[in-house]
């Protein structure tokens, strides 16, 4: 009898317009390519989307940690591997290692899944929902991110740093803001500056709320770059008052130390 593959690995290339401004690898292709390893992995074990009885059950992801060392330039191969560490009642924890081609560690992510009714929107009990149990496809001996969440606490602030508005290219077939696209826009409310001469080490986002094409987003910040992580939060539709409005997400960033000059545009 075969052994039972807990993880898969997929590889990928940082194609041109796949990197930043820096010719790095973008968060944004990064962390679409996090799901979608996510799901081919979990649907190579039969545990993708569901439908039972005319019911449609998708996966939402409710947190995501990102520690990162090191980040693929264009050209550059890189792997993801992913395994599910764990399950409980309405939850699976889910990690990945992202390593050059040669091995060589980059970072890894946590995550934390729920599967939801789509029309309900509640969270389903995991356990016998597939018709076969999660017990041969957890590997929690696999190294992954130590201290996946910190507590983020806001204060309430007078008025956000920023705000924005959701247009079509934001929602994916979930008919929501992807849950990548958060993290673009917290990034956004940045300097240039300070991403260019620092990178982010650590980015944590723990999603509360949906939120839906033509909803006004409200960013708030709490902290310095220079004195320790940045905490975030963003409120959908909260008008002039800061303590209105649905809260959707919030987030911690924390930036490594200033890294050495290189040329930002590596030569073709």
């Amino acid at each position: 009898m075969s052994e039972i593959r807990k993880a898969d690995s997929f590889h990928f290339r940082v194609n041109p317009f796949e990197d930043d401004f820096s010719g790095r690898l973008s968060w944004s292709v990064l962390g679409k390519h996090v799901l979608a390893c996510a799901e081919n992995h979990a649907a190579a074990r039969g545990f993708d989307r569901l439908t039972l009885n005319g019911r449609r059950f998708l996966w939402v992801l409710s947190r995501m940690a990102f520690e990162m060392q090191e980040w693929p330039h264009r050209g550059e191969e890189y792997v993801i591997t992913t395994w599910v560490r764990s399950y409980y009642r309405y939850f699976t924890d889910r990690c990945f290692d992202i390593c050059r081609s040669d091995g060589k560690l980059l970072g890894r992510v946590f995550t934390i899944w729920a599967m939801i009714d789509e029309e309900s929107r509640k969270p389903q009990v995991l356990e016998g929902l597939f018709g076969h149990t999660f017990d041969p496809y957890i590997d929690a001996e696999r190294p992954c991110i130590s201290q996946p969440f910190s507590r983020i606490r806001m204060r309430e602030e007078a008025a956000p740093c920023c705000r924005r508005t959701t247009y079509f290219s934001d929602i994916d077939e979930n008919n929501h803001v992807n849950s990548i696209r958060y993290i673009e826009f917290l990034l956004d409310t940045f300097p240039k500056p300070l991403l260019e001469s620092r990178d982010v080490s650590r980015l944590e986002i723990a999603y509360h709320s949906e939120s839906y094409c033509g909803d006004s987003l409200s960013f708030y910040a709490q902290g310095d770059a220079d004195d320790g992580p940045v905490q975030m939060q963003v409120r959908k539709n909260a008008g002039a008052d800061p303590a209105q409005g649905e809260t959707v997400c919030h987030a911690l960033i924390s930036f490594a130390p200033p890294r050495q000059a290189e040329v930002l545009h590596p030569k073709e």
